[in-house]
């Protein structure tokens, strides 16, 4: 699931190991929302490394990826507004971000982090259990995660997602892999792809 490479028109680009001034020379036209997805994928790699240790620097990286991928939008609208063929993307794009859960909580989430004190994501309770067997203890646990909270933006309250583009999230889900990861991974392919759409069509 996780964005490999783009491509806008003859160029190609590497979200995940090519450094923004390998394609600043070609002065693409969305090139400020390219600069803000690599800056979510910096964020996203922050999360991989920090994996089971600090909670404090897994939270603070995924608060930053919360704020790069909503920007990617913003420099995107802000680059395409006069644009004759902008106005049908535009509105593709909006209702997506508006109807989407995923989407939509990235989005309230993102105005949460930036604007209140209030929590976005809580740390593994690992709720250990010991139970006795016949052939001596069972010990079980909570399956390993960093689970997403409600978060509520001028009085309404927005739940983790439960789907994305028609899915439900256990497709997209995999064994060992925390929720915000996850969610982060969908919202970076949806951004990567929606570049590719609006530089070939606005811009193409």
């Amino acid at each position: 699931m996780r964005p490999k490479a783009w491509a806008l028109g003859m160029i190609n680009f590497n979200i995940h190991t090519d450094k923004i001034e390998s394609i600043e020379e070609h002065k693409l036209p969305l090139i400020e929302a390219i600069k803000e997805l690599k800056s979510a994928d910096r964020a996203y790699e922050r999360m991989i490394r920090v994996g089971v240790g600090s909670f404090f620097e897994y939270e603070a990286a995924w608060r930053d990826f919360l704020h790069a991928i909503d920007r990617v939008w913003n420099k995107t609208a802000a680059r395409c507004k006069n644009e004759v063929k902008w106005p049908k993307l535009k509105s593709k794009y909006e209702g997506l971000r508006k109807n989407d859960p995923l989407l939509k909580y990235i989005i309230q989430a993102r105005n949460v982090s930036e604007h209140t004190i209030s929590p976005v994501v809580k740390d593994w309770n690992a709720n250990l259990r010991a139970r006795p067997t016949k052939n001596g203890i069972q010990f079980d646990w909570n399956h390993w995660d960093r689970p997403l909270l409600p978060v509520t933006n001028r009085g309404t309250t927005f739940l983790p997602p439960k789907k994305h583009l028609g899915k439900p999230m256990n497709f997209y889900m995999r064994s060992g892999q925390e929720e915000p990861k996850i969610v982060a991974e969908c919202a970076m392919y949806f951004y990567l792809e929606m570049l590719n759409e609006v530089g070939k069509e606005v811009f193409g």
